[in-house]
């Protein structure tokens, strides 16, 4: 088991220009953490969606690696996701869980079951074409190359411990990360510059 805080800034560290989906406690820490926030979907009001809107973002900008950065107790209330993102196959996503130990995202208290769910043999059954598992951060730093190096959809377990009080949630909106975000895929255009033939 590892702090959450260190792992987050593995996955920063190994990140490079893909585009991220953060959610509940991961969002929280990926806040802090990242170095390139205008490539950031921060997912408040939707928490549980985190798979679903990393497919589309995944599928909408095949050229990009995309990852999600996800929570045990979000995934869970979501498990169809897995079997979306499965189906659908998106070569360039990678879908990290944070597993805390913890519970730390529901303030201390346990959820019942939550423990002997085997996110990694759902996301294997759903098709995800790797499957991963981290429990010390010095694996975590190296195997998160060998991560981004694969052909997705890469599923990514990571057991993190979370000590101290959560972290306040980002200040911008969901909305300006959205108009963030495509300012920063969409280039503008010039309206005096001169159409192609």
């Amino acid at each position: 088991m590892m702090d959450s805080m260190e792992a987050t800034k593995a996955v920063n560290f190994h990140r490079k220009d893909a585009l991220v989906v953060s959610t509940s406690s991961a969002l929280r820490e990926w806040a802090q953490v990242s170095q390139r926030r205008d490539l950031d979907v921060d997912l408040m009001d939707c928490m549980d969606r985190a798979p679903a809107v990393g497919l589309g973002l995944a599928l909408a900008q095949p050229d990009s690696k995309v990852l999600v950065l996800d929570c045990d107790a979000t995934l869970r209330t979501d498990l169809g996701g897995l079997a979306t993102v499965g189906e659908s196959g998106p070569q360039n996503l990678v879908h990290l869980v944070f597993e805390d130990a913890a519970f730390r995202s529901t303030r201390g208290i346990p959820i019942k079951g939550l423990d002997a769910i085997d996110f990694q043999a759902m996301a294997q059954g759903a098709g995800y074409a790797k499957v991963y598992e981290f429990d010390k951060l010095e694996e975590l730093v190296l195997g998160l190359e060998d991560v981004m190096a694969q052909t997705g959809p890469v599923f990514v377990l990571i057991k993190v411990a979370r000590e101290e009080e959560l972290l306040p949630m980002p200040d911008r909106s969901m909305a300006d990360g959205w108009a963030t975000v495509r300012k920063s895929l969409v280039p503008e255009v010039d309206p005096e510059a001169e159409p192609e033939d």
